[in-house]
């Protein structure tokens, strides 16, 4: 008889242990502290809200079979309801490290215009170089990434893709 009642006993204990870490997961997870933002949380919020970011449309296109990066070109757009959008180059990058930046009023203007196949492009003033930019979305706020491809003698034919800010139209 002593026999079933250690064993009873040790079934109790071992039910009681078993319910006291029960009851303190339950009460851990109901009464959690809030967790501490995480520093990914912390950097996005000292971001400036894309609501405020000026229309832009920033570019890259890929060497052959997309290893890397082969060039950059950075615009500053003005979209106005009802107007042709401007596309003031402000700067172009190359792997080989070539940079040249613009200001102000030295700023090439790309001619925005349709292709052939009717899509979106943008072309350097002299007509050397084009970007075909498909899927652009003029007239739409907040950011976005479309395909593109770079058309010249000097790139070749890349492709890339271009991140789209604040196409709307309104000014910020």
């Amino acid at each position: 008889m002593t026999a079933r009642v250690a064993s009873r006993a040790v079934i109790l204990i071992m039910s009681g242990i078993a319910t006291a870490i029960l009851i303190g997961f339950v009460t851990l997870q109901l009464f959690e502290p809030p967790s501490v933002p995480s520093k990914q949380a912390a950097e996005k919020s000292r971001q400036p809200p894309v609501e405020g970011l000026p229309p832009s449309l920033d570019c890259g296109f890929n060497a052959f079979m997309h290893s890397t990066t082969a060039i950059f070109f950075y615009f500053d757009v003005a979209v106005s309801e009802g107007e042709t959008p401007r596309f003031y180059e402000r700067a172009f990058v190359s792997a080989d490290g070539a940079r040249q930046a613009y200001e102000g009023g030295d700023r090439p203007v790309w001619v925005y215009s349709l292709d052939a196949d009717s899509q979106p492009t943008i072309a350097s003033p002299d007509g050397a170089t084009h970007i075909v930019l498909y899927g652009l979305k003029l007239g739409v706020p907040g950011i976005s990434e479309v395909e593109a491809g770079v058309r010249s003698n000097v790139f070749r034919n890349l492709g890339g893709k271009c991140r789209q800010t604040n196409l709307d139209g309104k000014q910020r």
